[in-house]
């Protein structure tokens, strides 16, 4: 009987219809160029290297992007002897993107909060990690709406 139940349980499951709102975007024709990067270096490597994904040199639909970044770490909180317990990694992005002749200005804010870790190498490490993941979701919005244009 739980042998029927686990095979009823998992053909319900596995027909339910679900998919990715980005399932379709990584095989959409888009052809993105980067015209110009201002702002924090670390930041705009990291959103070139990430928006090259998309980049398919036979697309018809080229877009022409330069972007100018915000990165901030701001203080949450403190302890009660005066060091950082909480702060906030902020990033800011503003695109300009020219696309048939058109001009269209997006902006994308990201933000986490991080607590602080008493090992410097493991703080720097989970940083470039949350870096890296708010980078992906603003490519990951910048991609949506790109899509949107053509």
């Amino acid at each position: 009987m739980r042998k029927i139940l686990l095979v009823f349980l998992i053909f319900i499951l596995s027909s339910c219809g679900y998919s990715s709102i980005y399932k379709n975007s990584e095989n959409k024709d888009l052809m993105i160029v980067i015209e110009g990067m201002n702002g924090d270096k670390e930041i705009n490597e990291l959103i070139k290297n990430q928006l090259k994904i998309y980049s398919s040199k036979n697309s018809l639909n080229t877009f022409y992007v330069s972007f100018d970044t915000n990165f901030q770490k701001n203080i949450i909180s403190k302890n009660s002897s005066g060091k950082i317990s909480k702060y906030q990694i902020y990033i800011k992005t503003e695109f300009t993107i020219n696309y048939k002749e058109k001009t269209f200005n997006e902006y994308f804010v990201e933000r986490f909060n991080i607590k602080n870790i008493s090992d410097p190498f493991e703080q720097d490490n989970y940083e470039k990690t949350i870096k890296n993941n708010l980078v992906a979701s603003i490519r990951e919005k910048l991609i949506l709406k790109l899509l949107n244009f053509r």
